[in-house]
């Protein structure tokens, strides 16, 4: 972990580029999210929050903060398989299937590459985060969730090799029940694991420059 700053250094400032790290909207009004996302860290923090759909509607270069430090890429896997539409309506045969699995994997992958690109122009280290399991109670949604996440994380994976930049692999943080909490949003003990683990991520791949390397 990085050592305490002193009076003259400047406060870590993270930049969020997504929305898989629980309910961030209700935690920012309430003041509570540096405190709920690493209790423990005895250093003063700052975190921004950019949406993923406000990346991809317009260029927001500009509204990364020159104060910030680091950038953190992250996409809440439910909402990317809702949104892709694959659980909606049947197919009438397994090549239409997956044929429609592959073209939705591909409009995710040009989400991830925008996102990845904003933050290469900031020029910070970054890190991208793997989408953690979907968590649907319905077994065949939940298993055709699991599949089409398996195929986004995989183009993740492939992008951030092709970018030079670490990944955090929230499939292997997040493991136990009581790390979700409604909606399959994460609780508060699956939020504080992720945060240590971008956080300890942030941090290697500041020392040891542009490379790829799978922190868990």
């Amino acid at each position: 972990m990085p050592n305490h700053p002193t009076n003259s250094a400047p406060i870590p400032h993270i930049v969020l580029l997504g929305d898989a790290l629980g309910d961030m909207p209700r935690l920012q009004e309430q003041g509570e999210l540096e405190s709920r996302l690493l209790p423990d860290l005895k250093i003063p923090w700052r975190l921004t929050v950019i949406q993923a759909d406000d990346v991809i509607n317009r260029s927001i270069r500009a509204e990364i903060p020159t104060s910030a430090s680091y950038v953190v890429i992250s996409v809440e896997g439910n909402r990317a398989i809702q949104s892709s539409g694959l659980l909606e309506g049947r197919p009438v045969s397994y090549e239409e299937a997956l044929a429609r699995l592959s073209f939705a994997a591909d409009q995710f992958e040009g989400v991830i590459r925008t996102l990845i690109k904003v933050a290469q122009r900031a020029g910070l280290p970054t890190v991208v985060c793997t989408m953690y399991p979907p968590r649907y109670s319905e077994p065949v949604q939940q298993r055709a969730a699991s599949a089409a996440l398996a195929i986004f994380n995989d183009r993740i994976i492939a992008l951030a090799v092709e970018a030079r930049i670490s990944v955090v692999d929230f499939r292997s943080v997040c493991g136990q029940a009581d790390d979700f909490g409604d909606k399959g949003l994460l609780s508060r003990s699956g939020l504080s694991k992720v945060a240590q683990a971008i956080w300890h991520a942030l941090h290697e791949s500041s020392l040891s420059g542009p490379r790829t390397e799978i922190f868990r």
